[in-house]
């Protein structure tokens, strides 16, 4: 996590508005026409955030403007949304932290206790259960999801055990297992669901070389490869993946810079698997990488400006036509043009105080 209050081994002490950097030159993310491609924002309420934003992007210039916002979930950090688009989903990153439902309007339709610390939330595929990794705790929780669209109380709670950070839980691509990424145990758990008891049951493990704090993983197109990005020694590790088992293979460098302490912050996949993405939070770069004919081969072929500081967040936009950047500490959103899928120099930056993620 990176919210006020927390401690991550050091990493990172951020809290309060004193904490958002003043960009030069930078406008307010608000007051330009919408256009067709919606975005939500989730910020620190703690550096000055309004929560939850939601807003379009200009099709001309890719500029995001903000429409509304609210505070009604504080320490918005991570947002999900349900396939149909219909319901959108918020964690609250605080020692007693909440999950939260909303309209994509933001209007709050209910919000229930998750656990100490979230960090990520997960939204089953046919629309039935949330997952909801818990950092403070070390543990995974399963809520149900209602009729209406929000979240019940939690019906399971895995906890990883001493020292576990549970940073990130994602459902695999046909809907099968849930794989829970745990930054302080270098561990990927791989659970199986029970639907009737609303509960998870673990069925392997990835053990990772100690110290290497995984945090985020992304698949590939196929379904076949995940690249899990690793904070603490700044890797990168594509795993070949079957029936819930991550087989680990190559490990590239995060970033390309020596002598300077990178912590890798989110990773994203193209849409049609030709590259991965990784924003790096201390070189402030985005590392571009090609990955091979089947995807399990990285190749290191750009690392651009992220057009801020300490780039927590990025995602590229549903037409793919530019990648956009969540810059915490200086607070901003930037986008960069995509050409074959490599990013350009900075087109521009939006103030954006307490930017933790941008969703499509």
């Amino acid at each position: 996590m990176d919210g006020k209050g927390t401690t991550r081994r050091g990493i990172l002490k951020l809290g309060g508005a004193a904490a958002v950097t003043a960009v030069t030159g930078t406008e307010a993310i608000t007051g330009h026409e919408a256009s067709p491609a919606g975005f939500h924002l989730g910020t620190y309420t703690s550096a000055g955030g309004p929560g939850i934003a939601a807003g379009h992007l200009d099709p001309t210039t890719g500029r995001p403007s903000v429409e509304s916002s609210t505070a009604v979930v504080p320490e918005a950090s991570w947002l999900a949304i349900s396939a149909a688009g219909s319901i959108l989903y918020a964690i609250s990153e605080q020692e007693r932290g909440t999950v939260s439902a909303l309209t994509p309007a933001l209007e709050l339709l209910g919000t229930v206790a998750t656990g100490n610390g979230p960090a990520h939330v997960a939204v089953h595929p046919d629309g039935s259960f949330l997952f909801v990794s818990l950092y403070g705790e070390g543990a995974v929780v399963t809520h149900p999801i209602n009729a209406d669209g929000t979240p019940a109380a939690a019906t399971d709670r895995r906890s990883h055990g001493t020292g576990a950070h549970a940073h990130q839980v994602v459902v695999d691509p046909l809907g099968a297992y849930i794989l829970a990424v745990d930054l302080g145990r270098d561990a990927v758990y791989t659970y199986a669901l029970d639907r009737q008891a609303g509960s998870l049951t673990e069925v392997t493990r990835l053990e990772l070389p100690a110290g290497s704090g995984p945090r985020h993983l992304a698949f590939h197109p196929s379904g076949t490869v995940a690249y899990l990005a690793n904070e603490l020694n700044s890797t990168v590790t594509v795993c070949a993946y079957a029936e819930g088992v991550l087989q680990p293979g190559q490990v590239v460098t995060a970033a390309p810079e020596t002598g300077v302490t990178n912590y890798p912050g989110e990773i994203a996949v193209s849409p049609d698997g030709s590259h991965v993405y990784v924003s790096n939070r201390g070189t402030n770069t985005i590392g571009v990488f090609t990955t091979g004919a089947d995807g399990t081969t990285l190749t290191r072929v750009a690392a651009p400006s992220c057009g801020g500081d300490w780039p927590r967040h990025l995602a590229l936009d549903p037409a793919g036509e530019r990648l956009y950047v969540a810059n915490q500490r200086s607070g901003t959103i930037a986008w960069l043009p995509l050409l074959d899928g490599i990013p350009g120099q900075v087109s521009g930056t939006v103030a954006a105080p307490g930017a933790a993620q941008i969703l499509f």
